[in-house]
């Protein structure tokens, strides 16, 4: 807070403003506010304080009152009456917001990714309003109806020839079960007219969302096209009874599917639900103390939970597509068993869970993929600890049994069942039923777990002696040739403690980034972070403004989007190669995207980028990407 006379000369200065702005009251009192702050020399800048003056109210979030014009600030100006109930000055009450702002950039960048996932989904989207008319009609729909969006937004699902005459009863069954909040998440199968008059047979998958009051909001659809399927399974009525077993088989595999995309359904919107809601009550401003803490950690784990669920989905498409490739060299296991149980650490704590390590002997050398198998040891003790009630305990041992590394997990959690036990590493399996089910998930870390440590040429295992009894989960790798030569221990063990010794913050204190992203969101929030790590940052959103830096200061590295307008970041990269190296022809570049496959990080550096980063990327890793590509991170 901050008060002025009649003439703008300040009479009052609190603490606050003292580390808002870098002044003492010594510095300010009796001073011109045009004296102290900088904003005020532009024209008009001084109607807050004219507007105090002649009575009036005034707010603003736009003036800059800090050192630099990183954080952002909420202005209230009212007037300061004398004894005499005339205006003597006036009177300021500043908060500052930046978190505020932050907490709700990281909701719309988290949004959008959503948006932009759904969007992008191989089946059919279609949301339904509350009185079911369409409000969202993707490119699938699209491709697959023949209607073009603007064509069906706005119509009811009655005001158009789209359900086969036969099935306009059922469905109109089902939709009434979701306005009465019978039926929250479902599958309807029925027939459906294209554009051009054919019928389709498909499969709607459904999930209402209601609001606090139980009223109905909308209705996502996920239709997958099944004309194909039900024409085969016309087909294969008539044929021989042989066949029957393999029928039993197809339909458990079919309701496997059913499953995973109601449950996919519903893991997507779940915390999508917390974002927006928490996003929502901070911008109205119904969110004070310790709830706004609360309300960012919110956002935040809810953004990064839909981070590690996309990741999930790439995974198991690489897997399926067989472009999952490996990193291999040789590495110490232990480390990576620390950094994971220190991760999931809080995560026991909340529920009591005890963490008990046995590590023998201290070094576990194997060649493998650091990433990968952090994966793999995440998603055990992550699994181990989210089925383990409260006050349990969770232990991991790690072995060198003669050429073979040995980790395990025990938990004294819920156990695995001995119809389940041969399933446990299935993809899209789960124990629990996917509307029942007490944990969240996709069903896809184990599957994925498997998957990765066959590639490292290992086995992995679940063992239980049934529910209520606890699970022990097993991985085998082979040991690295390292492991059995002496003369190399002691350069290990360098190595070991050189890594421990760099694990440290890294500064950019006078680094030059220069960040080129087309999304605001995304540029506002990356300068954000250099910026809190000493650099100086310099933003542009396009191609062409990125070269025009260069005709002035060069700056020490770059970090450019891939997908944007006009210009790419492989024609950015390709001209600005070619300029002479006194011109930035070799300044260091990053390629930070959200385009994250094996090919696309191989074009990206093979175009002449030094890094390729995927998003969303945490801000640590970020600063290490550019403290290497300089050399500063030693």
């Amino acid at each position: 807070m901050f008060a002025f006379d009649r003439e703008c000369r300040l009479l009052a200065w609190n603490q606050a403003m003292q580390r808002i702005s870098g002044l003492s009251a010594d510095e300010v009192l009796g001073k011109r506010v045009v004296d102290i702050f900088q904003f005020l020399r532009e024209p008009g800048s001084d109607a807050c304080f004219s507007a105090a003056l002649e009575g009036k109210e005034f707010v603003s979030e736009n003036h800059p009152y800090g050192p630099s014009e990183t954080g952002v600030f909420e202005s209230h100006y009212s007037p300061l009456y004398d004894e005499h109930n005339q205006i003597a000055g006036g009177i300021a009450v500043i908060t500052d917001i930046t978190a505020r702002k932050q907490a709700e950039e990281a909701a719309h960048t988290a949004y959008h990714q959503l948006s932009f996932h759904v969007e992008s989904s191989p089946l059919a989207v279609v949301e339904w309003d509350s009185d079911f008319r369409v409000s969202r009609w993707s490119e699938s729909a699209e491709r697959l109806f023949g209607w073009k969006a603007e064509e069906v937004i706005g119509k009811h699902v009655n005001e158009w020839r789209f359900v086969f005459a036969d099935d306009v009863d059922a469905v109109a069954l089902v939709t009434n079960r979701q306005r009465e909040g019978v039926e929250l998440q479902g599958i309807q199968r029925n027939r459906n007219y294209t554009r051009d008059g054919s019928v389709l047979y498909c499969e709607w998958y459904n999930s209402v969302l209601r609001d606090d009051r139980g009223k109905l909001v909308s209705v996502l659809s996920l239709v997958l096209d099944v004309t194909a399927r039900q024409s085969a399974e016309e087909e294969r009525a008539a044929s021989l009874l042989r066949e029957r077993d393999a029928r039993r088989h197809a339909e458990e595999a079919d309701r496997l599917k059913d499953e995973f995309l109601a449950t996919l359904s519903h893991e997507l919107r779940t915390p999508l639900t917390s974002i927006l809601g928490w996003a929502s009550m901070i911008r109205n401003g119904e969110v004070e103390g310790s709830n706004a803490t609360r309300a960012i950690e919110t956002i935040e784990r809810n953004a990064r939970s839909q981070a590690r669920l996309i990741d999930d989905l790439l995974d198991v498409s690489r897997i399926i597509t067989g472009n999952l490739r490996l990193d291999m060299h040789p590495l110490n296991l232990a480390p990576i068993v620390d950094a994971a149980l220190d991760a999931l650490r809080p995560t026991a704590d909340v529920k009591g869970i005890r963490l008990q390590t046995r590590f023998v002997p201290e070094e576990c050398l194997v060649k493998g993929d650091p990433n990968r198998l952090r994966q793999v040891i995440w998603n055990l003790l992550s699994n181990a600890i989210k089925f383990t009630p409260r006050g349990g305990s969770v232990k991991v041992e790690l072995d060198c049994i003669e050429s073979t590394a040995r980790l395990t997990v025990r938990d004294t959690g819920d156990g695995i069942s001995a119809e389940f036990l041969p399933y446990v590493f299935d993809r899209f399996r789960q124990a629990e039923g996917s509307i029942s089910r007490k944990q969240g998930g996709l069903g896809l870390g184990l599957a994925v777990a498997r998957h990765l440590v066959e590639l490292h040429g290992g086995t992995i295992r679940a063992e239980s002696e049934g529910l209520g009894k606890g699970s022990v989960f097993s991985v085998d790798l082979p040991m690295g040739q390292e492991r059995r030569d002496p003369a190399r221990a002691e350069e290990r063990r360098r190595e070991v403690e050189r890594r421990r010794s760099r694990s440290g913050v890294v500064r950019l204190d006078d680094v030059h980034v220069l960040l080129v992203e087309d999304d605001d969101d995304s540029r506002k929030l990356l300068g954000t972070m250099l910026k809190r790590y000493g650099a100086r940052v310099t933003s542009t959103k396009s191609a062409a403004e990125a070269l025009r830096v260069f005709e002035g200061e060069l700056p020490d590295v770059m970090i450019s989007d891939i997908g944007m307008p006009d210009q790419d970041g492989y024609e950015l990269i390709r001209k600005l190669r070619a300029l002479p190296i006194e011109q930035g022809g070799a300044v260091p570049a990053i390629a930070l995207t959200g385009y994250a496959s094996r090919k696309d990080r191989e074009r990206a550096l093979n175009s002449g980028y030094q890094q390729h980063l995927a998003k969303p990327i945490e801000q640590v890793d970020m600063v290490k990407a550019i403290a290497a590509v300089i050399g500063h991170d030693d």
